[in-house]
């Protein structure tokens, strides 16, 4: 194992107990930079200059850390905002300046002139829809008049109605409305026009960007996968239903906010436009029939591996007490009942198959185990591949023992995170963070390595990929906390730990605690969902050590000592995890 030892940015972990020497008077504003848009009331600003300066910000002082670290927020108007920050010492004067421009907030037209405007428009880009379906838009313009759209070719004059000004942030004149498409054209593109009357009676036309796409419903329109992915619940935010892989044909029945809707039989899902590519016209829908299953375990898994003659969309769903895993597959048919049980003994309690409806297949799989150590789904030579990881052996005087973890240092490369006042960057602390923490792990017997060696750029994807490919038993991320643009540096602090698989979350609630221990600020045990946190082949931990952007916690943060400690923390988390767990 190649361990990696960085330069550790110990400028700064020295200065938390040495004197800073005094010198030439600087000023270095790590945060923002000299021109940023930041579309919120404060915008943060950090950085560092002498600890015996004055700081002034707009004429406001500002109070200096011991090191010469500042950290605070001041106002924005609307538009151009001309923020100087000056330093002096005696006679020495240092001034920079920012600019920093915050957007206009929408604001009511007045009733009259009437007059509609070219935002909150939706279709704001192009929708695929069928015959069928129903056409939301909505357009703004000036209150209390009268609005209709039309769509071309297809009908004119719908109503729409003004929306409470309660459900608009408190904007009047937001309109909005719906039909149901029937017997629209599917040639073209269809243009959508609003039309507002207002109080003077005035007439104003305006034509949404984008434009409705008709989907022909005699021609299924199927995509295949080329990248994989997450199917989501909608068509906004990061809400995964499943991860899927490449090579995965699915029936798409309408298109928008950069997503596919596609069609799951007993309910809809979207997938990113980018991750998918559209099959010529004539592709046959995804349907398949699958055999029942030939039951393999090998050290680490139990592997169903069942044929299929096509790949199809699925899902899993898994509960605890006993271990039991569901996968559905949409658009499979069973096709056969034979199944030949292996002569050695396996895991395996019990094993159900179920036809849901005409087109949904479920494997049901019961262990003789409590938890789930880790799972996954995936396609190979003509069949796909339910694997279930077998519990480990877990020693009690050794617990790391002959387990492999993969330890992933957050961010790296052009992916810098968080930056401290003091300059300090995250992907610096959490890469020696990763380092000791490894250490920790193989001086006790534990197969280690890292996702990202040195300061590269590595995926998200990637990284899973690599600690699936080396078999990993565990997922540590580490990361180190930053505040947003307009937080306010002094407030946003403490140590957290994420899940999103139920299977993860007593790994996370063993590690948090201990980060407590070592002085940290309790930030959180924080359900949601993340790129990594959703990988289900193995154990998951995401721990966030502190937030850099907090002058006091950026001390800690960059000292070699306390950076020991956290590394102690995660490590003594894991083995109170295991122990808890052990035979």
């Amino acid at each position: 194992m190649k361990h990696l030892t960085l330069p550790l940015i110990l400028l700064i972990g020295s200065l938390v107990t040495a004197e800073v020497p005094e010198g030439p008077l600087y000023l270095n504003i790590t945060f923002p930079p000299p021109s940023d848009t930041v579309d919120a009331d404060y915008v943060r600003l950090s950085g560092n200059t002498l600890p015996s300066a004055v700081l002034k910000i707009n004429n406001r002082q500002i109070s200096l850390f011991p090191q010469g670290s500042f950290a605070t927020r001041t106002a924005l108007l609307e538009g151009k905002n001309r923020i100087i920050v000056t330093a002096q010492k005696g006679d020495e004067r240092i001034q920079d300046t920012l600019s920093i421009y915050r957007p206009q907030k929408p604001k009511s037209l007045h009733p009259v002139p009437t007059q509609l405007e070219e935002v909150y428009i939706e279709p704001a880009e192009d929708v695929w829809l069928r015959n069928g379906d129903h056409l939301s838009v909505q357009c703004k313009g000036s209150p209390g008049g009268e609005a209709r759209f039309s769509i071309e070719r297809f009908g004119k004059n719908f109503p729409m109605i003004e929306m409470p000004m309660d459900q608009t942030n408190g904007i009047a004149g937001i309109y909005v409305g719906v039909v149901k498409l029937a017997n629209a054209p599917d040639d073209r593109p269809l243009e959508i026009d609003f039309e507002l009357t207002g109080l003077d009676k005035e007439k104003k036309r305006l034509a949404a960007p984008g434009k409705l796409h008709i989907l022909a419903d005699h021609l299924p329109l199927i995509g295949m996968t080329a990248a994989p992915t997450f199917i989501y619940g909608t068509a906004k935010g990061y809400v995964p239903i499943s991860r899927i892989p490449d090579s995965v044909k699915m029936h798409i029945i309408g298109r928008e906010n950069r997503r596919f809707k596609i069609d799951l039989l007993n309910r809809s899902g979207y997938i990113d436009a980018r991750d998918m590519k559209i099959l010529p016209f004539g592709t046959p829908l995804p349907r398949a029939t699958i055999s029942a299953p030939v039951i393999q375990q090998d050290k680490n898994w139990l592997h169903l591996i069942m044929a299929i003659s096509d790949r199809l969309p699925f899902r899993t769903n898994v509960t605890f007490n006993p271990l039991v895993v569901e996968l559905d597959i949409w658009g499979a048919r069973q096709a056969s009942h034979w199944i030949t049980y292996p002569n050695a003994a396996v895991d395996l309690e019990q094993l159900t198959f179920e036809q849901c409806d005409d087109h949904i297949f479920r494997t049901r799989v019961q262990l003789n185990q409590e938890r789930s150590w880790g799972y996954k789904v995936h396609y190979k030579d003509g069949a796909v591949h339910l694997s279930i990881r077998r519990r480990p052996q877990i020693h009690s005087t050794n617990p790391v023992g002959n387990l492999v973890f993969a330890i992933d240092p957050g961010h790296g490369g052009e992916e810098t995170g968080a930056t401290s006042p003091l300059g300090v960057l995250e992907k610096d602390i959490n890469r020696i963070w990763a380092d000791k923490l490894i250490t920790l792990l193989s001086q006790n017997g534990a197969t280690v390595f890292f996702t990202r060696q040195e300061d590269e750029t590595v995926s998200l994807a990637e990284r899973v990929r690599r600690a699936e490919e080396e078999n990993a038993h565990f997922f540590i991320s580490l990361h180190n906390n930053g505040t947003t643009a307009s937080g306010n540096p002094l407030s946003a602090q403490g140590t957290s730990v994420y899940f999103t698989l139920q299977q993860n979350k007593d790994l996370n609630w063993a590690i948090y605690p201990h980060m407590l221990k070592i002085g940290l600020a309790p930030y959180g045990r924080i359900y949601n969902s993340y790129f990594v946190t959703n990988a289900t082949g193995f154990l998951v931990a995401l721990v966030e050590g502190g937030f850099l952007t907090h002058p006091t916690e950026e001390l800690n943060l960059a000292n070699d000592e306390f950076i020991q400690k956290m590394a102690d923390a995660v490590y003594a988390g894991i083995v109170d995890f295991l122990k808890a767990n052990a035979e």
